[in-house]
């Protein structure tokens, strides 16, 4: 049994977080994305992990090299083009060679039992199980159906304009029930894999699946409960932090809780004079001043120094941002080492890049 994680795309719907690293690396509470999925693969027994790599795949290499330091056995199955989710799967195969494979999407964030989809794999003698995530009907994504035995039978796509019209405005058309949706969890046969075309992108939800389901190939789907989200955009990102800070997923964060009340990893400084509420995370080495009042859902990353009577709430800081005296930000996502000066005031969701610096005394404010 191997690992497969698709994780070669560029991230484009969370730019500018990604301009500098692969959206697999954007540290969610302190830790790279990926950590999460590699920790539930082997949690769940899987120890030998293929990533599917195009966009800077050498940073992802790096960062993760052998496995060792993880204690599971890496290996990259990189894409000189990018070949779609099938293709991808296809071009690992020359490292998974004839084992069953687990594949996950490299954007999901989800705890979902493993060993139990592999449990129903067997059961039914599966050539492919999807794994299924109930959602409101109608839903922008979508929809499988399947029979009484979990066989799939139908995949229903709605049009372009429902979807665009739901993803803007998800109650647009009222719940009328619930769907189901492809979570992006596979358990796939080396047959299923040979079946994929080699040479060519091809996408495994649009072309692979349902020329199966017309071949009356064994597919089957079964429904998980937990947590599950695709991290594909910032408010998404945000959602992921809130979820993890709040426990509503299982999963290690790292560092410890302090007797303050809050978590922090090693090297971290805060002055006692600063407040700090319990969902608050605050990164290794990082530095918080006199007065600084942090709160709600905030994330503060390696090496950030915070200067005296900073106000944050529902703020995201990647590593090494620097923000002076007096300054208030709410709902801001700052990446690698942007700088905000003294008495700047930003009252709106924004994200800004890395490298970015925001001037003394600048404000931005909804309707501004």
């Amino acid at each position: 049994m191997k690992g497969i994680i698709i994780a070669g795309g560029e991230g484009t719907r969370l730019r500018p977080l990604t301009y500098t690293r692969p959206k697999p690396l954007i540290p969610v509470v302190n830790r790279p994305f990926l950590e999460y999925q590699v920790a539930l693969l082997k949690r769940h027994g899987i120890d030998e992990i293929i990533f599917c790599t195009n966009y800077m795949a050498d940073k992802i290499a790096s960062h993760f090299g052998d496995g060792s330091r993880f204690g599971v056995t890496m290996r990259y199955a990189i894409e000189e083009q990018p070949l779609g989710t099938a293709g991808a799967i296809r071009n690992a195969q020359t490292i998974a060679g004839r084992d069953t494979v687990v594949v996950l999407n490299g954007d999901v964030l989800t705890d979902f039992d493993i060993s139990s989809i592999l449990r129903f794999h067997k059961e039914k003698d599966a050539l492919v199980t999807l794994t299924l995530k109930e959602v409101p009907s109608p839903s922008p994504y979508g929809v499988i159906i399947t029979d009484e035995e979990g066989r799939v039978r139908e995949f229903r796509e709605p049009s372009e304009a429902t979807k665009k019209m739901l993803a803007a405005n998800p109650t647009a058309l009222g719940v009328t029930g619930v769907d189901y949706i492809n979570a992006g969890i596979y358990v796939m046969e080396p047959a299923a894999l040979d079946a994929i075309p080699t040479g060519r992108p091809v996408s495994v939800e649009r072309e692979t699946y349902p020329k199966f389901l017309e071949e009356g190939k064994p597919i089957y789907a079964i429904v998980r409960d937990g947590y599950w989200l695709d991290i594909g955009r910032a408010e998404q990102y945000r959602d992921a932090t809130r979820a993890i800070l709040g426990g509503e997923i299982r999963v290690e964060v790292p560092g410890a809780w302090q007797a303050a009340g809050f978590w922090a990893q090693e090297g971290a400084f805060v002055d006692p004079t600063a407040h700090i509420a319990p969902t608050v995370h605050i990164g290794a080495c990082a530095r918080v001043g006199a007065g600084t009042s942090l709160s709600g859902m905030t994330v503060i990353g390696a090496n950030c120094c915070i200067g005296a009577n900073v106000t944050l709430t529902d703020c995201i800081l990647e590593d090494s941002v620097v923000i002076e005296d007096d300054v208030t930000l709410s709902g801001v996502i700052l990446d690698n080492g942007v700088r905000i000066e003294s008495e700047a005031v930003v009252t709106v969701s924004a994200v800004f890049a890395a490298g970015s610096v925001l001037g003394k005394g600048c404000r931005v404010v909804v309707g501004a």
